[in-house]
């Protein structure tokens, strides 16, 4: 039921998501509301997430990394210019404004620098245009620790 209904419309436009700590947080926060609805507890009952976990005996659909695997897929495919070249203008192009004050947001290519192991954008696109080992990149990337977190 998770996988077919609920997780796709979860995941709409997650391509476009830059996942830091408070997101991957939400991300978790929500599997395990739902694997709560599904069984039935309710918040008030003293039951912890270790303890859902083992109710659902192993079969624990793993929402964060179907995000991850997405957006490497999405960020593949926007790297190598398949989806045309408007979204690479976005992705390399610089705007005109003034710069903002404090530190530096978290980026969308930053998630793909930390997953893939690649410091530079030039090294994520080039490895980008070779597609099986790509492909073998987003299935292999370890996800940030916050996953194990429940």
């Amino acid at each position: 039921m998770l996988n077919c209904y609920v997780y796709p419309v979860a995941r709409y436009a997650c391509e476009s998501w830059t996942l830091n700590d408070d997101l991957s947080r939400r991300i978790n926060s929500f599997k395990q509301w739902c694997y709560r609805r599904m069984m039935k507890i309710k918040w008030t009952d003293k039951i912890s997430n270790e303890e859902v976990l083992k109710r659902i005996k192993g079969k624990d659909l793993c929402l964060y990394n179907s995000v991850k695997k997405q957006k490497m897929a999405f960020a593949g495919h926007v790297l190598r210019g398949s989806s045309g070249k408007d979204l690479l203008d976005v992705l390399e192009g610089k705007l005109n404004s003034r710069l903002s004050q404090g530190r530096p947001r978290r980026m969308w290519l930053d998630d793909i620098k930390s997953w893939t192991g690649l410091d530079s954008y030039e090294k994520i696109k080039n490895f980008a245009n070779d597609r099986k080992s790509w492909r073998a990149c987003s299935i292999t990337c370890q996800p940030s620790d916050t996953e194990d977190d429940s």
